[in-house]
């Protein structure tokens, strides 16, 4: 899913377990990145899918609910040179999608 304005596209990968409360985040997100004029694609990946997309991404972002699987998430991610962060869980959990697009511009260079 992306919204296209004008810049330079972000990539943000999330890792989820099954991206069905995900598709929400990402959605509201895309709303907030829309709101600010930043072109954004947001992808939702599974544990199990990520891999092949991470060296295709700007920043690697984790959902709490997989947070056991964080050291080796972010191995992969680092060998890429990828910033990776877990999700804060009251943004995950309130579908805030603002302040996750807030901590992706955190993540990436200046």
């Amino acid at each position: 899913m992306e919204c296209v304005l004008r810049g330079s596209m972000m990539r943000v990968l999330i890792v989820c377990s099954w991206g069905m409360s995900t598709s929400l985040l990402v959605e509201s997100m895309l709303s907030a990145a829309a709101a600010q004029h930043i072109e954004l694609h947001v992808e939702a990946l599974s544990a199990g899918e990520y891999t092949a997309q991470v060296d295709m991404c700007d920043v690697v972002l984790i959902a709490p609910q997989i947070r056991h699987l964080r050291k080796s998430i972010e191995k992969i991610a680092h060998s890429v040179n990828k910033p990776v962060a877990m999700i804060e869980p009251f943004h995950y959990a309130t579908m805030d999608g603002e302040a996750v697009l807030k901590q992706v511009l955190r993540l990436l260079p200046a």
